[in-house]
């Protein structure tokens, strides 16, 4: 897997720039959305956009290279919950990243239906 220098981003254009929004490479959130930027290149504008404004809202697994939103992130071992889950696995929104129990029914940020069953512990 090649290493990003970035995490995942959208350019949303505005009338002083362009604005980049960052997405959550595991859950695929939207984690921030930055003031506008403009700059001569697009290369110097994205750079410019994450070092002063994208990077503090993520952290970057030392595994695997993602950028993750804090919610995907084991900060214990400095990598992703997908290279090293918590012991007691979290389970989250697949919309919107918000941490959710086997119990919700609905999405309390997003509203999203959740479709999550209980599991018998003699089911397989």
């Amino acid at each position: 897997m090649a290493l990003s220098k970035t995490a995942n981003y959208k350019i949303v254009k505005d009338s002083g720039g362009n604005r980049y929004r960052f997405f959550c490479e595991l859950s695929g959130m939207a984690v921030h959305t930055t003031k506008p930027f403009l700059e001569a290149s697009p290369e110097n504008e994205l750079e410019k956009a994450w070092e002063e404004d994208g990077v503090r809202y993520f952290d970057k697994c030392h595994r695997c290279g993602r950028w993750v939103c804090g919610e995907m992130y084991n900060a214990d071992v400095l990598e992703c919950v997908e290279c090293t889950p918590w012991e007691n696995k979290p389970n989250f929104c697949p919309s919107c990243g918000k941490e959710v129990t086997f119990d919700d029914v609905f999405c309390s940020r997003c509203g999203l239906k959740l479709q999550y069953r209980k599991v018998d512990a003699h089911d397989g």
